[in-house]
């Protein structure tokens, strides 16, 4: 293959980079969306780095304490006080940038990977918490998987995307042990904050005891329950998305909140077929133009369908999982079935969801939703990464477990022996 020409020397009319005015360097620098973008920023040559600060580890506003509990719990222990703060991962896409191969591993692709701070902004020295990126848990393994050094001038670093999540931290004299039924108030099943980081437009938004919804701006002193006028109104997921809260319940229906707190119906509940409205849990993913709901069914549910526009009798995978994925029609409050996600790819997991191009990835299988699924584990190994993350591929109507896709598992790792 014909080598391009080597790019001309530098004249004396060539832009002199390093001289760019101070103001001008800080102006960029505020444009800029990420703090990985900005360390590249920073990279370019002496004089940017001197004249943009280090940007924080985290995007969160600082030292925030949230009230606790969120929500009444009968079974929580009167003398348990504390409060909540937030604590926030970032899921990172880690590229070569030529072929990397060595007695550790040899890859071409990408890996995901989700990174906690463990250390203050202000600490020289930085402590981190590697995670799998569709789990809210620490993989202890991991760490042997990885290179053993990381050189990240041969690799093209990008962030994903952003997980929040509440922390417990006890105040005074708290009762030592923790009864199961308390866990409802203490382990909170998802959390998305505003994008607004301003002090006075920041709001946390959190699915928590009993599958309710609550709302915390700053400067409250307590959540606000978020009340859709239902008696019994039961919620899987919530996003922040084009400056709203979204939440969607066991049945499909879905409810946008904005910043004055004014609530409305987006989405009516899916048709009832089955068990209910829809499979056993349902997930929110947003896009830059939409808003995905992924429907995750078992084959008992499956059976069970009445709607023509699933073929049950369609072969399927060894195991029984269906995925069905809609976008939201917010002005005709409905949910309208995707038939393909094109060169996208969806990421759902426990405590986030994401989406990306695999143009912009390189070992993402395109028109195929990635999540996590228990079963996929048993009777295998959980040793490493990905053990319980499978694939459903659009076009085939087919889950299986990661590793069953050998051009695609190295997403999580490259070493699966």
């Amino acid at each position: 293959m014909e080598q391009p020409p080597p790019s001309p020397p530098p004249t004396a009319n060539s832009p002199q980079w390093s001289g760019l005015n101070g103001d001008l360097l800080e102006k960029i620098a505020k444009c800029i969306d990420t703090r990985t973008n900005i360390l590249h920023f920073r990279a370019v040559c002496t004089t940017w780095r001197s004249s943009i600060p280090l940007p924080p580890k985290t995007s969160l506003p600082p030292l925030i304490k949230l009230p606790f509990p969120i929500g009444p719990n009968p079974r929580l222990n009167p003398k348990r006080r504390g409060h909540f703060t937030l604590k926030e991962s970032t899921i990172f896409s880690i590229e070569p940038i030529t072929k990397i191969s060595n007695s550790y591993y040899s890859t071409t692709k990408t890996w995901l990977i989700k990174i906690e701070f463990l250390t203050a902004s202000n600490e020289p020295n930085t402590k981190v918490l590697l995670k799998e990126p569709l789990s809210r848990f620490a993989f202890e393994g991991l760490n042997q998987k990885l290179p053993k050094v990381l050189n990240l001038l041969d690799y093209k670093v990008s962030e994903v995307s952003k997980v929040c999540g509440l922390e417990f931290v006890a105040v005074g004299k708290n009762p030592d042990e923790i009864d199961f039924n308390e866990m409802k108030s203490i382990r909170i099943r998802k959390v998305v904050v505003s994008d607004s980081k301003k002090d006075q437009d920041f709001a946390v938004m959190a699915v928590h005891t009993g599958a309710k919804l609550g709302v915390w701006k700053m400067g409250d002193k307590k959540w606000t329950n978020i009340d859709d006028g239902r008696e019994r109104a039961l919620y899987d997921d919530a996003v922040y998305y084009k400056g709203k809260f979204y939440a969607v319940d066991i049945t499909g229906l879905a409810i946008s909140v904005d910043s004055s707190m004014k609530i409305k119906k987006v989405a009516r509940r899916l048709p009832c077929f089955g068990f209910g409205h829809g499979g056993q849990f349902k997930y929110l993913v947003k896009s830059p133009d939409e808003l995905f709901l992924v429907d995750k069914y078992y084959d008992v549910e499956r059976e069970m369908f009445e709607d023509e526009r699933v073929d049950s009798d369609s072969e399927s995978s060894d195991f029984p999982l269906y995925l069905m994925v809609y976008k939201l029609n917010e002005e005709e409050c409905e949910w309208v079935m995707v038939e393909s996600l094109g060169d996208l790819a969806l990421f759902v997991g426990d405590d986030c969801s994401f989406c990306v191009s695999v143009k912009d990835y390189v070992g993402c299988k395109a028109n195929c939703v990635y999540f996590t699924e228990d079963s996929f584990s048993r009777g295998g190994r959980d040793d490493y990464p990905g053990y319980d993350t499978g694939l459903f591929d659009l076009e085939d109507g087919t889950a299986s477990p990661l590793s069953a896709f050998p051009g695609y598992s190295k997403l999580w790792t490259d070493d699966e022996d």
